[in-house]
């Protein structure tokens, strides 16, 4: 290749780079406290391979039992309509899986679509959906 193409090639890298950087800062987070077990701490990245999203689940009252269910991510756009949907199971129980007070979870969305505006976390009881 010529010096001209590797540079036009490491110039369109970079705005790629410069571009997906600025739409992650420019993505709301909203999170879903309305059950027993609400979302913290919850951070997002955009990388070459998708959007990361990770934080932890507490427990909004301690008391004991499991907890049970799966966090859902949703991708919105300005509208509020869904976009893409990703479920993922809670992991790095503490203190115990038994009786614990929060847990970690972590996903990447590989594939984020045009017009995605805000990344919505939630904690929901049940299995995940399938495929998800």
């Amino acid at each position: 290749m010529s010096k001209t193409t590797l540079n036009t090639l490491a110039a369109l890298l970079l705005m790629t780079g410069a571009v997906m950087s600025s739409h992650a800062a420019d993505l709301k987070l909203l999170i879903d406290d309305t059950t027993s077990v609400i979302p913290t701490d919850v951070t997002y990245r955009v990388s070459p391979e998708g959007l990361e999203v990770k934080g932890w689940v507490a427990k909004r009252q301690p008391h004991t039992g499991r907890m049970l269910g799966h966090v859902e991510i949703k991708l919105l756009d300005e509208a509020g309509s869904v976009l893409a949907q990703k479920d993922t199971y809670m992991v790095h129980y503490s203190p115990t899986r038994a009786n614990p007070q929060k847990a970690s979870f972590s996903t990447l969305v590989p594939d984020v679509p045009s017009g995605t505006a805000a990344i919505e976390v939630a904690h929901r009881v049940g299995q995940a959906a399938a495929g998800r």
